[in-house]
């Protein structure tokens, strides 16, 4: 699974030229628990870095 915080080098890139964050799930189609901890993973980090990740479909409708 792979969700982490933006680095300090992809906040200095402009928004709108930012690129698409790397794969959630390199491993294939995840499980409900791996989306579920990817859910958790996810609130748990900055307002700019769940923007980012914010497009992906397993975070609809999270805050």
């Amino acid at each position: 699974m792979n969700i982490r915080p933006l680095t300090p080098g992809l906040r200095a890139i402009p928004v709108r030229w930012r690129p698409q964050f790397p794969p959630i799930f390199p491993d294939g189609l995840p499980t409900p628990a791996d989306i579920e901890l990817a859910r958790e993973l996810y609130l748990l980090l900055d307002d700019e870095s769940r923007r980012w990740y914010g497009r992906c479909r397993s975070f609809a409708g999270l805050g």
